[in-house]
């Protein structure tokens, strides 16, 4: 693993964070540490193995790279994030904090570059950092499909829901949007407090083109394995049809979706109960 120098740059706005400025992490404990002036410093551990750095206060903080190549910290005392919670250092403030350019997506620039290309929210989202989308993940194991037109679908995330496109034959009037996209937005609660994932409130169903930005031919099937055709970053994903918002031009009681088995493009018919990922951002 090869670390960027991290630099401070006298003048910089607090505000601002860039590629240069940023280092993605992971939280191993519970704690980070202050904005102390530390001299510059580049370092490349090799997985597995782990390093202190002790700053001009005498504070230390002991770092590890993980055999996935991924950089886990703790051990300065301060406000206690999340545990695994993606973490950046901002050099024009000197601290380390939530990345904004995952989370806020205001702030997101697309870097068709970004490394790593996807930043786990842990709020049940993930960012795409090449084009600024956030995704919904999903949760639990893969197994036979729900039919939520039929069954009540309390929580939305589930990995087998299916949704059917359209209940009238070519509006948009189907579960998909009637009770998934309420449910994600947080409608449909018993409580009074329903906060929408990840506390936003304008999730969509993602177009096509979008859809096929998350198709990753060297996984799964599509590289020679089994599995969807998916980076493993999204969590639980069935190897299936999951629908686009798209309807087709020439039949409007189609719709384009995405099969994840294969990586394909196509379109089929609104009543079909097919997966779905919600999407926010773009547009």
């Amino acid at each position: 693993m090869d670390m960027s120098t991290f630099r401070r740059r006298a003048g910089a706005s607090g505000r601002r964070v860039s590629m240069q400025a940023v280092a993605w992490m992971g939280l191993s404990l519970l704690a980070f540490g202050g904005a102390a002036r530390a001299d510059d410093v580049t370092v490349q551990p090799a997985p597995g193995s782990g390093f202190v750095v002790t700053d001009n206060t005498g504070a230390s903080q002991r770092f590890k790279v993980l055999e996935n190549g991924q950089l886990f910290f703790g051990g300065l005392v301060g406000t206690p994030p999340l545990e695994n919670q993606p973490l950046c250092y901002d050099t024009a403030t000197g601290q380390v904090g939530a990345c904004p350019s995952a989370k806020n997506l205001a702030l997101c620039v697309k870097d068709a570059a970004a490394s790593p290309r996807f930043v786990d929210n842990m709020d049940g989202t993930l960012t795409d950092m090449t084009t600024c989308l956030m995704w919904e993940m999903k949760t639990g194991t893969v197994g036979s499909g729900v039919d939520c037109s039929t069954t009540t679908c309390s929580d939305p995330h589930v990995v087998n829901n299916t949704y059917v496109w359209s209940a009238s034959g070519s509006a948009p009037d189907g579960v998909l949007f009637t009770d998934f996209l309420l449910r994600v937005n947080g409608q449909l609660c018993g409580s009074t407090t329903c906060p929408g994932l990840g506390g936003h409130s304008d999730w969509r169903v993602p177009t096509l083109s979008e859809l096929q930005t998350i198709v990753d031919a060297t996984q799964g099937v599509c590289g020679g394995g089994s599995g969807p055709c998916i980076n493993p970053a999204f969590g639980p994903t069935v190897a299936n049809f999951y629908w686009s918002s798209a309807t087709n031009a020439g039949n409007p009681t189609f719709a384009w979706d995405v099969n994840f088995f294969i990586g394909f493009s196509l379109t089929d018919g609104k009543a079909f109960n097919f997966y779905v990922r919600a999407v926010r951002g773009g547009l």
